[in-house]
């Protein structure tokens, strides 16, 4: 399977950056240290997750409501084999907090709820929903940058790996 540029799409990049979001956020109080100059973030998943068989296409389990990453089901879904194809998640940069889905192989940016700006009418809104909007990608990029960092790093394996499958199965750490 190759994109319109001819550069191959790697389909289980986004399911995996989608898990480690999920992961990351529970490990990590939700909070996010990112390179300079995005800085530091608070990401959680809000308030859906999909999962799909990883040889098809089509949802195959939904879970949606307040926190539905802290359910035994969605849990359940990745040890059962199933990946993510859809992450709903809620971002809070300095005071603005912003709420949108990531879909996708291609992490396709959807539904994005920006914080309430303050009306100053005609031109000057339109580039201040620009500027919200550019945040959210600005720091979608930092995170999969850190995620790519990690998933190329010698301790993938050996580290990462091991933890994400403890916290799959509910094996508390010492």
């Amino acid at each position: 399977m190759s994109s319109e540029d001819g550069l191959p799409v790697l389909p289980h990049l986004a399911s995996e950056f989608y898990t480690w979001l999920w992961w990351s956020s529970e490990t990590r109080g939700s909070h996010f240290s990112l390179a300079s100059p995005v800085g530091d973030v608070d990401l959680w998943v809000d308030a859906r997750l999909a999962f799909r068989n990883p040889d098809d296409t089509k949802l195959t389990a939904v879970m949606t409501g307040e926190n539905p990453g802290a359910t035994l089901e969605a849990k359940a879904a990745l040890a059962g084999g199933k990946v993510l194809q859809e992450v709903r998640l809620g971002l809070r940069r300095d005071d603005r907090e912003y709420q949108f889905t990531l879909k996708g192989p291609a992490m396709h940016l959807q539904g994005l709820k920006l914080p309430q700006v303050v009306d100053q009418g005609g031109e000057e809104l339109v580039f201040e929903r620009m500027h919200l909007y550019d945040e959210v990608v600005f720091v979608v990029q930092g995170l999969f940058q850190q995620f790519a960092a990690v998933r190329t790093g010698d301790g993938w394996a050996e580290d990462v790996l091991p933890a994400l499958h403890d916290w799959v199965l509910g094996v508390d750490e010492e």
